[in-house]
């Protein structure tokens, strides 16, 4: 059984999400806020340890179309650097998943919507 984590990134705040598949209770965790692609990776490793995390689930956000914008080439920049580092890393349309209307914690109610 894996413990997944799932990430909606941003240039600024990052949602995370997790999963363990024993209980398949997935669970919206909070936002991570950084200021470089470099803090939210070190953010990222320090969640991947303390949670034993054995792979990612990453929010591709496409187009409304379908197409890729700059957000998108943002992100699958983002992932070249995990996979370099040898994290597990799935990419996944994210399309649709950030959350209508007033919630406590949108970024990471998109990254569960992910799960």
């Amino acid at each position: 059984m894996a413990r997944i984590l799932a990430l909606d990134i941003g240039t600024k705040r990052t949602g995370v999400a997790y999963l363990d598949e024993e209980t398949n209770v997935p669970l919206p965790l909070f936002t991570l806020h950084h200021e470089s692609v470099a803090s939210l990776l070190s953010q990222v490793s320090a969640l991947l340890q303390e949670r034993q995390i054995d792979r990612l689930i990453v929010g591709l956000p496409l187009l409304p179309s379908g197409d890729e914008g700059a957000q998108a080439r943002f992100v699958r920049s983002v992932t070249e650097q995990m996979r370099s580092r040898g994290w597990a890393v799935t990419l996944k349309d994210e399309r649709y998943t950030t959350p209508r209307g007033k919630t406590a914690d949108p970024d990471a109610i998109a990254a569960f919507n992910l799960l």
